[in-house]
């Protein structure tokens, strides 16, 4: 009997693997890689029977696995499962660690960042490595949400999110009612921005889909390119830019919907 699948999240290209985390019986998560040719990147990401097109899945305890073409029969075949550790977030500081099972995801806010509530009366955002080399960029936004705690820069953090035991993601708490910063709040965005370099740390991404105003504040978000730094001239390039970031309408960094 095939196990019940789901896919979770898919990075789909035409001209190379293309990669996949499923969900297997509810309770189970693994890696697919699908190798270059085997599938059509319209039946990946626009089949809703896309995992009935795979061949059967092997027996064990494995958590990676590829799926490549016979070179005799052109048929798909399951090859390399594997049992590996995966790598995960060491950056780990808060006393709070919530299962990825027992999320409830909600709207999609960008690539593996959703809306989600770890209770009935708390909004709060998730967001997540989703494949192997995505945990160095959640990791450095980890520790950076370390390094502003209770400083009033950015979103509360809630707590590690977890996949299996190991660390993949974080929980912020959402900031309702607010928008995207402009021109008008230049004032605003620089006393934030001042506050995060008086801490040693440049933000290393000051557009303004990266400042949400709210209550006449200016909350900071998006700290994967945060680093610590003691070059002053830094810093005034960072505070001296934020004119033009703000009147920037390209859209570049920008999201549709607004979350911390």
């Amino acid at each position: 009997m095939e196990p019940a699948t789901r896919t979770l999240q898919a990075s789909v290209d035409d001209e190379d693997d293309s990669h996949f985390r499923i969900l297997v019986n509810g309770d189970t998560i693994r890696y697919l890689t699908v190798a270059s040719g085997v599938y059509t990147a319209q039946d990946m990401c626009f089949s809703p029977t896309f995992m009935s097109l795979l061949p059967s899945f092997p027996p064990g305890d494995w958590n990676e696995a590829c799926i490549s073409r016979d070179a005799g029969s052109g048929e798909p075949y399951f090859r390399d499962c594997t049992k590996r550790s995966l790598p995960g977030i060491t950056s780990i500081w808060h006393a709070n660690k919530v299962d990825y099972l027992n999320l409830k995801l909600g709207a999609k806010l960008r690539s593996a960042v959703y809306e989600t509530a770890i209770t009935h009366l708390t909004e709060s955002v998730v967001k997540f490595a989703r494949f192997d080399w995505e945990i160095a960029a959640v990791e450095r936004e980890t520790a950076a949400y370390h390094w502003i705690e209770g400083e009033g820069i950015g979103p509360e953090f809630q707590g590690h999110v977890t996949e299996h035991g190991r660390v993949i993601g974080f929980l912020i708490a959402k900031v309702t009612n607010a928008r995207h910063a402009g021109p008008q709040d230049l004032g605003l965005c620089q006393t934030v921005l001042a506050k995060l370099h008086g801490l040693g740390i440049v933000h290393g991404d000051v557009n303004r889909y990266n400042f949400l105003i709210h209550d006449g504040q200016a909350i900071l978000i998006d700290f994967d390119c945060a680093r610590k730094c003691e070059d002053q001239t830094e810093f005034k390039e960072e505070q001296q830019s934020m004119r033009e970031q703000l009147s920037d309408e390209s859209g570049l960094g920008g999201t549709i919907r607004i979350a911390g």
